[in-house]
């Protein structure tokens, strides 16, 4: 079982769906069959990748969106409008596969309109933001995936003279899942909750001192995976070194704890793991150039414990190198290689080992338009005993690449357009998890 909420979906056309560098099991291959559902980590409480310090928060207030009310205070008023082409909405094998599970084809028009409305207000060395956001999304083909999603985050980033700051904040989420590692086609919508708090403290010569904490729970309001609903919480005690135009040194420690509240159980309740604990030490460095070019490296640890099943308990490392090369002033290539070790529990497996690449280029044709590419592969093995004695001949491995072409141009500072194309191909060793897939997108966006 795994510790993560999945958010998936494209919600504009230059916002496809991330190139993933793990791959994790999910869904049941049919109604009476119990399997521990894991999806793609991606909020940024729950990623190895993230150390978050005060001073890594991103900045609002300063886009071409933001319009002033008043001293020290900002709004943001946007809307677009998505239509894109899905060729495989559901991650199918093939027709067969699509006519089996009850469905017409594979393919399907979508489109999405979403408003989002930001306030931003700042008084002496204190900011509150809100960022509200509501998404209307239709399917050609496919009707039954009709729905709307709405998303609600407030901070509050605090400071308490120059030395102390910090941040508290809540979120809400909706997101479909993703029919990558969902495999079945019903719509399954997950609201994700969570509360978090940060302090750091500045010392000397730029290092910094804090600590991070995060509690939230994932549910699905329709009832369609009360399996992979999860309570979770972490805490991180951060050592942080940046010093000015020298780069950054981030050492993390992290403690998390998970419970999936509604595990299958037998006559005895006693059939699933329904508890972990996850430790994990991080190193993270970012290393500019002078000429604006920058390389990154983290290397981790992460081991996990389980109550009922030791013989699931895993350890293992991970370790990413990369680097972004400013070539021209007007175009950049960017590089990473990694390996990741995740959790992901079925029947046969209890972690994913997983090697990737990725390299990416940005050309600004002019200071109004841009292109950008991304090519990624990635190789997933299935590993561990998640502790119900089934033996197997061959674990699942999978190998996926995927590429994506997207062209931004601004047709002046409060509107734009995106064109996207994305491919995607995963080849299995277990035959039904293999698929390819198309999606092209366009979008028109206004900010106002």
């Amino acid at each position: 079982m795994l510790l993560a909420l999945g958010v998936n979906g494209p919600v504009m056309a230059g916002e496809l769906p991330p190139l993933r560098l793990s791959t994790v099991l999910s869904g049941a291959s049919g109604p009476n069959l119990l399997v521990f559902e894991s999806d793609e980590p991606s909020p940024p409480q729950l990623n190895l990748s993230q150390s978050l310090a005060a001073a890594d928060l991103p900045e609002r207030g300063e886009t071409p969106g933001d319009l002033p009310l008043g001293k020290g205070a900002g709004s943001r008023i946007a809307m677009s409008e998505v239509l894109s082409y899905d060729s495989n909405v559901f991650r199918l094998r093939d027709a067969a596969a699509a006519s089996a599970a009850g469905l017409s084809g594979r393919g399907s028009w979508h489109s999405l309109t979403r408003l989002e409305l930001g306030l931003d207000k700042r008084h002496a060395g204190q900011q509150w933001l809100l960022d509200l956001e509501a998404n209307a999304n239709r399917y050609g083909s496919f009707d039954f995936l009709n729905h709307t999603t709405r998303t609600a985050v407030g901070r509050w980033r605090w400071s308490a003279g120059p030395d102390w700051q910090g941040e508290v904040g809540a979120e809400h989420r909706e997101a479909l899942d993703d029919y990558a590692y969902f495999r079945n086609p019903v719509r399954s919508i997950a609201t994700t909750r969570v509360l978090s708090g940060s302090a750091f403290y500045r010392l000397t010569n730029g290092w910094q001192v804090g600590t991070q904490v995060a509690e939230g729970s994932r549910r699905y309001k329709d009832g369609t995976r009360p399996t992979n609903e999860l309570d979770f919480g972490t805490v991180d005690l951060i050592l942080r070194y940046a010093p000015e135009g020298r780069g950054t040194a981030t050492l993390t420690r992290r403690r998390a704890r998970g419970q999936y509240p509604n595990a299958p159980a037998d006559d005895a309740g006693t059939l699933a793991e329904k508890r972990f604990q996850q430790e994990e030490t991080s190193l993270e460095l970012s290393l500019p150039t002078g000429t604006g070019s920058r390389y990154l490296m983290r290397v981790a640890s992460v081991s996990r414990e389980y109550g009922r099943y030791p013989q699931s308990n895993y350890s293992g490392h991970s370790a990413l190198v990369g680097a972004e090369w400013q070539v021209t002033p007007r175009s950049q290539l960017s590089g990473v290689l990694r390996y990741d070790v995740e959790p992901a529990q079925d029947f046969v497996s209890s972690y994913v080992a997983t090697r990737g690449a990725r390299l990416g280029w940005i050309w600004a044709y002019s200071p109004r338009t841009r292109l950008e590419g991304r090519y990624e592969w990635r190789d997933a093995q299935y590993r561990g005993d998640p502790g119900f004695g089934v033996a197997v001949t061959s674990r699942r491995e999978d190998k996926v690449g995927q590429a994506q072409l997207t062209a931004t141009h601004q047709m002046s500072p409060r509107l734009r357009w995106i064109l996207s194309l994305l491919r995607e191909q995963r080849e299995s060793n277990q035959a039904e998890w293999s698929y390819t897939d198309w999606t092209m997108a366009g979008s028109v966006q206004w900010a106002f």
